[in-house]
């Protein structure tokens, strides 16, 4: 799926489903912005895209600031040219049980996954809609439509992604600019691993337990990798997905099925 001269960026690519994204799409031909808040890290992996062959630069943005957002993307078109492809992947989770989230963790994690979004989507549009082409992939989760308890925040965030994904779909059709979302299940990330740690001191497992649960209740008996992802960003970046916006699509190995 060649993406030759084709400018992605790639939002919280420092590691996990961001960074196995921006190197498949390196792969595929296009110069990549592995854009992180972990300076270290992205330039980490912008490196190593480099040292394969690809145009890669790194970028430290705060998808929450919208003259950072702008300002950077803005660099960003003038280092490697005026970006075709957009993946919104970064994202935190915080637990946020009712009675117990205050109204800063609830706007933290909105302003990220949302907001971030919105910043982000609003900064390369414009150069999309000069080339008449353009896609847009987001990252939302199985938790968008399913939930576990004390997830308040992200299962209302991710909800919120495949909304925007629609309205988005609709609105830049015109444009032939297409936008969809993934909807990863359990995938072997330092998130997952984190949520799975803070699960078992919560409710006093074992540790490991969680994680091992977890890919035994999946139908394909075993957890995501963040390539299973990657390479469903591939199909949607790809000349494949022309027909394909606004929708959202679950990769997660059976667990859920919408």
């Amino acid at each position: 799926m060649s993406l030759t001269n084709k400018t992605a960026l790639v939002t919280g690519a420092a590691q996990g489903i961001g960074a196995a994204i921006a190197q498949r799409l390196a792969r595929d031909g296009a110069a990549v912005a592995v854009i992180d808040v972990n300076r270290e890290q992205a330039e980490s992996v912008a490196a190593a895209l480099r040292e394969a062959g690809a145009r890669a630069a790194s970028a430290v943005i705060d998808v929450t600031d919208r003259s950072g957002v702008t300002e950077s993307v803005a660099a960003i078109a003038a280092e490697l040219g005026p970006p075709a492809i957009l993946v919104n992947n970064a994202g935190i989770y915080k637990s946020t049980p009712l009675l117990d989230t205050a109204p800063e963790t609830w706007n933290l994690c909105l302003d990220v996954m949302l907001k971030g979004t919105l910043l982000m989507s609003q900064a390369v549009a414009p150069y999309m809609i000069r080339a008449g082409w353009g896609r847009i992939v987001n990252l939302g989760s199985m938790m968008g439509n399913v939930a576990y308890g004390e997830d308040l925040a992200y299962c209302a965030a991710k909800s919120g992604i495949a909304a925007m994904t629609r309205s988005l779909g609709a609105e830049l059709a015109k444009h032939n600019i297409c936008v969809n979302t993934i909807c990863p299940g359990n995938v072997l990330t330092p998130m997952l691993e984190q949520t799975g740690q803070a699960i078992e001191q919560r409710d006093g497992l074992a540790a490991g337990s969680w994680l091992q649960k977890r890919s035994e209740d999946i139908p394909l008996g075993r957890l995501g990798l963040p390539e299973d992802i990657a390479n469903v960003v591939s199909f949607f970046c790809s000349a494949d997905a022309d027909y394909v916006t606004g929708q959202s699509l679950h990769v997660n190995g059976g667990i859920y099925q919408y």
